[in-house]
């Protein structure tokens, strides 16, 4: 609107000398002529009918009594003949047309004069006096002259209006001619201005017109008078000395060019050199990305034995419920963990903005106490108080990346609890707004601790940074995670921020950190629960967050609540409340103190249910059982009060299994050890499976049995790097196969990888593979593959119905619930659960065995290996006397290549044997065999020459392989030979 507006004031602006001078001096004086003549006019127009009116009146004034006299003769018709006669003299008056006598009716009782036929107006009846009204033929007044036998009579007269307008003629006339003689004296003044000023302007700007950079110096024609003939001399000066001017800066920009080009010819030699920069620059960088790779694939084997040594324990089964949530929680967290490593990759993509949110439902209360189930325990190791409101207009299920969703919210928890010495921490959850697509979830941490600085809050943010260097030291941690953090949540279309507490209210501390994100909506993501309105609960909780968690669930699920204030005041309310204990009567109490003297007091008061309400760190298993009593975990989910209170078993034992009867699957690897694997965890889900050592070999069995007419295999998982034809060329032949073929259905091809790179996935789908498996290959891998690929009647069995408000909550039975539909534990994406100053071991020991007590596990890891190898002890024992009974011969192959310098055939042996490895749990040979393939891979891909560097490192890395071989030989004879 404002640029129409500046066009139209553009197209009225004027340029021109004379249309400024009619602008500024002719406008005016017209405005001000028609606002005076209007003036004129009125007051003309006023005076005129003053005047006749007082004309009017004064006739009226005059023949007043003589109009009385005879108000007794107009009841006379005889008599209005003489009347008519007397009055004849009013029309002797000045420009008087025509009187009458009207009564009050409006009729004329008697009218004679100009007109006196046509009708006169109409007056109001009351009146003394009226006038001037309009009539026909002038203007009408009237006065009251007296009285008849029927009422009052008017005497009325007629005033022609011609004088009126002869007036206004007059006075149009004199503004008229007034006007035309200021019009030619304003034509006077212009002519006189042009001549003095605009004509002479207008010959200087021709005359500068026509020069030009070579015409400076010539003279120009003076005419101008006065000021305007000093201001041409001084033009005529200025030129003469531009011209000096520019011949000064012609001699100049002469030398400059000659300058520039010796420059430009220097700086061209810098660019090469800053070139040759910039591309060391990018090949550092890449190497970095390599290395941070690398470095994340080796970081994977320690946790592969953590993860194993958990496995075996939940294999066994026989565990407490209290058992069940160790290991759940150490499952958690060591997935997180693998997250965790997996994301020193993200953090490069989120730093080249090439990091992709995955799109998939999720359970949001779910993922929300899945986060503060993991990090309870340093909030209890700081004896911190915790508590969610997770308030009920949240959905149930959303759509987007869970994963990323938690490492934001575990970056705020974790540093919550970490700059929070005492105090609490509470987390709100809410739903700030729902539209047509997607909800914007608010998510806040607000602790009690050391708060926030004017100074830390502009570095808080930045990558590297936890605003006073003095908090690195004290509190530890790298300083990435919020701004991680960051970029994370303005991916997901949300916002981050925080709030100093203080500025609340003067006597809180510490800060509160709060985002938002937009989640996609899912269909049926109404949360729904149960009414419990005959259960009855006495509690008493110190923490007033928690106690408000609890006091909104129990009104939400329409219990009926008794709270205590106090120790004393429950033992007070214990004996009424056990004398209407009836089956669902509950008490929920703290575990701060002596919990045991708490329970044993409790116990000679009241026997009914009784729950024990703290983190599960602090709460003895054993003096609830002795006590009998239950625990409730903090901080509290409503699906765990509400399993409580139901009598519901929180934790499932059974895992869901899979029938694989049917499915013929074919197994292509050149390493005999992965098909021994592979083909032992198959058989066990009830798959058979063929076996090709080779891609040549697979095509050539997928041929014979299409030419045979036999059933097609149902899936075909594929080695990845195979001598002769590579995995992923076998892939593209296997394709044109079915192209020829005219296949209906496309044969799933899933890809065998020892590769932990999180944008290989698109390699291999690109190359026409369906998804990819990565080694070692784990039992649940398996399960999602073959549920996912295979035909649909083969689903697995659950064992146990679960609630849909149990199945929402943290403690959920199955602990891949943790990661997205369609991921396991080995295959998730990487993602930053923890945040970067993060460390499990402050506060999880390892789990130690006799065997690990005997073996060096940096050598051979046994429990990893019967892990690796489904718990099959009997094949991970087969497969460790084939890995070691072929050193022999691999170090002399291994020497021969390097002797010959076929390091392309030494990547293949060496890869090979990196495959082995990671089939048994070899760490030290599994790192050096991994660096050794790294070194060869790096030196064939940037096509550099053989030189002396890299032929000492290859002999270094051939010594150190060789020496882990010979150590790894002694360690499997305790295995091998016992005795």
């Amino acid at each position: 609107m404002s640029v129409q507006r500046l066009r139209w004031y553009h197209r009225l602006r004027i340029t021109n000398a004379y249309g400024q001078l009619i602008a500024l001096i002719f406008l005016p004086i017209m405005i001000l002529s028609s606002v005076g003549a209007s003036l004129v006019l009125i007051e003309t127009a006023r005076s005129s009918r003053a005047e006749q009116r007082n004309a009017a009146f004064a006739i009226l004034a005059r023949y007043q009594p003589t109009a009385q006299r005879l108000n007794l003769l107009l009841d006379q018709p005889q008599q209005h003949e003489k009347i008519r006669s007397i009055l004849q003299n009013m029309l002797n008056e000045s420009n008087l047309l025509r009187v009458a006598m009207i009564d009050r009716e409006g009729r004329p009782r008697i009218s004679f004069g100009y007109g006196s036929n046509l009708a006169w107006p109409v007056f109001e009846a009351h009146r003394e006096t009226f006038g001037p009204l309009h009539s026909n033929i002038g203007t009408t007044y009237g006065l009251r002259a007296g009285y008849t036998s029927d009422g009052p009579v008017w005497l009325v007269v007629d005033m022609d209006n011609k004088p009126l307008q002869l007036a206004r003629y007059r006075v149009w006339l004199v503004l008229a001619v007034t006007g035309l003689l200021t019009l030619l004296l304003l034509l006077l003044c212009l002519n006189f201005y042009s001549r003095r000023w605009i004509s002479p302007i207008y010959e200087i700007r021709l005359q500068l017109q026509r020069l030009s950079a070579d015409t400076l110096g010539q003279d120009i024609q003076i005419n101008g008078t006065g000021e305007l003939r000093l201001l041409q001399v001084d033009l005529v000066t200025l030129l003469r000395r531009l011209h000096e001017s520019f011949e000064e800066l012609r001699q100049h920009t002469e030398q400059t060019e000659d300058d520039l080009r010796k420059t430009l010819d220097a700086l061209e030699i810098q660019n090469i050199t800053y070139r040759k920069a910039r591309d060391q620059a990018i090949t550092a960088n890449q190497a970095k990305s390599v290395f941070l790779a690398n470095i994340s694939h080796e970081l994977r084997t320690p946790l592969n034995s953590i993860d194993g040594f958990v496995n075996l324990m939940a294999r066994k089964g026989n565990l407490s419920d209290q058992q069940t949530i160790y290991i759940q929680t150490i499952q958690k967290s060591s997935a997180h963990l693998l997250a965790l490593v997996n994301d020193v990759l993200d953090f490069s993509k989120i730093d080249a903005g090439k990091l992709v949110l995955e799109q998939a439902p999720f359970d949001l209360e779910q993922a929300v106490f899945d986060v503060i189930d993991m990090l309870s325990p340093l909030a209890c190791e700081k004896k911190i108080d915790m508590a969610v409101y997770y308030y009920e207009d949240m959905p149930r299920q959303v759509n987007g990346d869970a994963l990323r969703f938690k490492q934001i919210l575990t970056n705020l928890v974790s540093n919550a609890i970490k700059f929070t010495p005492d105090g609490d921490i509470i987390v709100r959850a809410r739903l700030e707004d729902s539209l047509d697509g997607h909800h914007l979830v608010h998510i806040s941490v607000q602790d009690s601790g050391i708060g926030l600085s004017g100074a830390d809050r502009k570095r808080l943010f930045e990558s590297f940074s936890q605003g006073d260097p003095s908090v690195t030291r004290q509190y530890g941690g790298t300083g990435l995670g919020l701004a991680i953090s960051r970029q994370l949540v303005q991916l997901m279309q949300g916002k981050i921020g925080f709030e100093d507490n203080q500025e609340r209210h003067p006597t809180d501390k510490g800060a509160t950190f709060w985002f938002t994100v937009q989640l996609g909506k899912v269909a049926g993501d109404e949360m729904s629960w149960p009414s419990l309105d005959d259960w009855n609960i006495l509690s008493c909780i110190q923490h007033p967050a928690s106690a408000n968690v609890l006091r909104g669930y129990l009104s939400q699920l329409e219990a009926q609540q008794q709270e205590a204030q106090s120790i004393p005041d429950l033992f007070g309310r214990l004996i009424p409340f056990e004398a209407q204990r009836h089956a669902h009567s509950w008490v929920i109490v703290d575990s701060g103190g002596d919990t045991e003297a708490l329970l044993r007091e409790i116990r000679t008061r009241y026997y009914g249910a009784l729950a024990v309400y703290g983190y599960q760190m602090a709460i003895d298993p054993d003096i609830l059982k002795r006590y009998d009593a239950v625990a409730l975990y903090e901080p509290m989910s409503r699906s765990a009060l509400i399993a409580m209170l139901q009598h519901e078993q929180l934790f499932s034992r059974s895992q869901p299994e899979f029938s694989g009867q049917g499915l013929h699957i074919l197994a292509v690897d050149d390493h005999l050890p992965n098909l021994m694997v592979l083909e032992a965890l198959l058989n066990d889900l009830g798959v058979e499976v063929t076996n090709a050592h080779s891609g040549i070999e697979a095509i050539e069995v997928l041929t014979l049995r299409h030419e045979q007419g036999r059933t097609p295999f149902d899936l075909v998982f594929m080695d990845i790097q195979m001598p002769r034809m590579s995995g992923l060329e076998a892939t593209q032949a296997i394709r044109l196969l079915e192209q020829e073929w005219d296949t209906s259905q496309p044969l799933p091809i899933i890809a065998l990888t020892a590769h932990a790179l999180n944008d290989e996935k698109e390699n291999l789908l690109a190359s026409g593979m369906n998804d990819y498996v990565s080694k070692p290959i784990q039992i649940d891998q398996l399960v999602r593959i073959l549920k996912q690929w295979t035909n649909s009647h083969h689903k697995p069995e659950q064992s146990n119905h679960t609630p849909d408000y149990l199945a929402a909550g943290y403690l959920a039975a199955n602990h891949d619930s943790a990661f997205p539909s369609g991921e396991s534990t080995i295959s998730a994406s990487s993602s930053n659960f923890y945040p970067d100053d993060f460390s499990p071991e402050e506060f999880y020991r390892p789990v130690s065995g006799v065997m690990q007590q005997e073996l060096q596990s940096h050598i051979l890891d046994w429990p990893e290996s019967i892990k690796l190898s489904n718990g099959k002890a009997d094949l991970a024992t087969e497969l460790l006397q084939m890995l070691v009974s072929s050193f022999a011969e691999e170090k002399t192959l291994l020497k021969a290549l390097m002797d010959k310098q076929d390091y392309a055939e030494l990547e293949q042996r060496i890869h090979r044997l990196y495959g082995a490895t990671r089939y048994i749990g070899l760490p030290t040979l599994q790192a050096l065999s991994r660096a050794f393939e790294k070194l060869l891979a790096d030196q064939r891909k940037s096509g550099a020459t053989i030189n002396d560097s890299f032929i000492e490192d290859v002999e270094m890395y051939y010594q150190q392989l060789v020496e882990a071989m010979t150590d790894l030989d002694s360690e499997a004879q305790k295995i091998l030979n016992p005795g």
